[in-house]
């Protein structure tokens, strides 16, 4: 006798989780296709498609026909996003606006580097490299040249990381590498609580002239179990006014650290 097993039904963020890795993956909506993959009627399809819409993380194209993030990911994938937003979107603003029209970029994983992706100016004739997948497609839904470096994808972040991405990454040289930490300590320099991002954070560093770390004041002090590099190998810390002394105290003049305004720029590119 068959045994059949009744799959759990998905919650609706669940499910809007998956529309848009379909989406980060296809560039492209197909109803009926993502009804019979999450399992639901196409009614309830196109009602999470059209409230992901509605909340900006997506934007329809021909009729429906395809799609492209209009904005990270990682607010609806990373439970850290939400996490000191307002302190990470002066960061990445303040960040963004200290690149130099023509740079090549490595921008690591994480919620602060989706802040400082939204703040590039497209008009800049920039050229992103990220292994993440969330990034590459809100950098291209803005037209910002970007380079996805490939490699096995996590299923969390969207990360992409392994023997692919790291040649991938050794085969690029970069003006700027910007990256996030979990942690930044005088005795342990950068680490996370991920090997895999921590082995993508050393190689961006090791093939960019300059290496930009942005971190709340959180950051600061904090020891975690990978290490990812000596703040020797890094040039500038940036961080919101009332995290200066903390990470100054921790750099020791190692690298320098820079104060991003108490409140944003409103950059006038920012969707």
């Amino acid at each position: 006798m068959d045994v059949q097993i009744e799959r759990r039904k998905l919650l609706a963020k669940e499910r809007k989780q998956k529309i848009l890795e379909w989406v980060a993956a296809e560039e492209a909506i197909d109803f009926a296709s993502l009804a019979k993959f999450l399992d639901v009627s196409i009614m309830t399809v196109r009602r999470d498609v059209q409230n992901l819409v509605d909340q900006g993380y997506m934007t329809l194209t021909r009729g429906g026909a395809s799609a492209q993030l209009s904005r990270s990911l990682d607010i609806l994938v990373n439970p850290r996003a939400s996490d000191s937003s307002v302190a990470k979107a002066r960061i990445g603003e303040f960040a963004a606006r200290n690149m130099t029209a023509g740079d090549v970029i490595f921008v690591g994983t994480g919620s602060t580097t989706a802040q400082f992706i939204q703040f590039l100016n497209p008009d800049q004739n920039l050229t992103v490299i990220t292994p993440s997948l969330p990034h590459a497609s809100f950098l291209a839904s803005r037209g910002v040249r970007v380079i996805s470096t490939g490699g096995l994808v996590a299923t969390d972040d969207l990360a992409q990381s392994g023997s692919i991405a790291a040649w991938s990454i050794s085969r690029y040289n970069a003006n700027m590498a910007v990256i996030g930490a979990h942690g930044i300590s005088r005795k342990t320099g950068l680490s996370e609580v991920n090997p895999e991002i921590a082995e993508l954070n050393r190689l961006l560093a090791e093939n960019a002239d300059k290496t930009w770390v942005l971190a709340d004041l959180s950051k600061a002090g904090v020891k975690s179990p990978f290490h990812t590099l000596e703040l020797e190998g890094v040039h500038t810390i940036v961080t919101t006014h009332d995290g200066v002394d903390l990470f100054e105290f921790e750099v020791a003049g190692m690298c320098q650290v820079m104060s991003a305004p108490l409140s944003p720029f409103s950059f006038q590119g920012n969707p």
